[in-house]
């Protein structure tokens, strides 16, 4: 790969993502990105491309500007659900019927759905209710940007809950679902007592100083939110529109509703690499730890796993979209390495994050023997957990 070659020979991280970002704004694919690199000697690196889109602002997005990072959320409900388990609050076999209050009826499936199901998409449960609900909130969406899941309450998710049929246990596939996810949140907030936004924010933000991660932006946030544009979707309207984030509502948060910026997703990072001396550490990585093969790809807690160089590359990564943004996260455990990539059109591919990861891991030297984190790279699937994947894109809305 000349890519790499170049950087063997000592080109440069900023060359790269050049490269591979100053033709898509070129194009008109993308309005802004912000960039991010963690490198294995430790140096973080941020790159800005096009502009905010805010009123007056000349200049690209900086790492400090705050994005909507769609189901990049949901590494956040996992590492969570982790540190949830790790305290005794809650064990992946408990049930959504064990901790639903007894006057909620379900189905008796649903009612044994395990909490290890819900965080890996293996419970049966479709990416979001297929409903003439939904139906109409899409055609809506295509042709405004309206949010697609702004029906989804309370109360809808118990009936949904009450009505819903999936298939037994032993025919069940890997799906990924949104409703999944929200349900997960849902019943954590039950057995705790506390919001996921209050959560994400004591298990995990202040901890890491991490202060732009959040689901409501404040006033100073608000001033840096880069705004959000037409991609991909909605499909009947002009790319690179502005679009207005969606506010996912209480349910459905989980799934899309976080923003952040690369400087905070670059401590995450950190953390996920063991680079901080933190007691999160262990907790975060345990969510690398592979449930279950797929054919296109291993599923850990949250993330999702990628091998390269006949198994001798291997990257975990989460790809996120949600209203106008696209989100991605990566790492090389082994290496040391992260990538960090927001951007404010939503579209479905992503073109930089895992191109530039895996031109680093296979370009870069690795970290000095001294220098190494203990962290372990995923381990073998867990046997109880197996399955086809039942088609990575499917009917997808707003978030991936």
């Amino acid at each position: 790969m000349p890519a790499v070659t170049r950087l063997q020979a000592g080109g440069s991280i900023k060359d790269e993502v050049d490269r591979l970002a100053k033709p898509l704004i070129a194009r008109g694919e993308i309005y802004s990105m912000a960039v991010g690199v963690l490198a294995p000697d430790g140096s973080t690196w941020n790159f800005g491309y096009g502009l905010s889109g805010r009123p007056g602002d000349t200049q690209p997005p900086t790492g400090d500007d705050v994005f909507q990072v769609g189901s990049l959320s949901k590494l956040f409900v996992a590492s969570v659900l982790a540190i949830l388990v790790d305290e005794g609050q809650l064990h992946y076999e408990d049930t959504v019927r064990s901790i639903l209050p007894p006057e909620i009826p379900l189905n008796k499936d649903i009612g044994d759905l395990t909490l290890q199901e819900l965080v890996t998409h293996t419970g049966g449960l479709p990416r979001q209710p297929m409903d003439p609900t939904q139906m109409r909130y899409f055609a809506c969406y295509l042709f405004t940007g309206h949010n697609l899941y702004g029906y989804i309450d309370k109360a809808y998710l118990y009936e949904y809950l009450r009505t819903c049929h999936i298939k037994p246990k032993g025919q069940r596939e890997y799906v990924y679902s949104n409703i999944g996810v929200a349900l997960l949140a849902h019943l954590m907030e039950i057995k705790t007592g506390r919001s996921l936004p209050d959560l994400v924010a004591e298990k995990i933000c202040r901890p890491l100083e991490m202060r732009d991660t959040a689901f409501y932006l404040n006033a100073d946030q608000q001033k840096r939110l880069a705004v959000g544009h037409v991609g991909d979707q909605p499909k009947f309207i002009r790319r690179n529109t502005p679009m207005e984030s969606w506010d996912m509502g209480e349910i459905m948060r989980a799934t899309g509703g976080l923003y952040s910026t690369v400087n905070d997703l670059l401590i995450f990072a950190r953390a996920n690499l063991g680079l901080l001396n933190h007691p999160l550490e262990p907790r975060l990585a345990e969510t690398h730890q592979v449930q279950l093969k797929t054919p296109d790809e291993d599923v850990a807690l949250g993330w999702l796993v990628n091998y390269f160089d006949n198994g001798r590359v291997t990257l975990l990564y989460k790809h996120g979209m949600v209203s106008g943004y696209n989100a991605y996260i990566g790492l090389n455990v082994d290496k040391r390495i992260a990538v960090v990539v927001l951007s404010s059109n939503f579209n479905w591919d992503d073109k930089i994050g895992h191109n530039l990861l895996l031109r680093l891991s296979e370009g870069l030297p690795a970290p000095q023997p001294e220098l190494g984190n203990n962290l372990t790279r995923p381990s073998t699937p867990s046997p109880c957990l197996s399955g086809e994947r039942a088609g990575e894109r499917g009917f997808e809305f707003g978030n991936h």
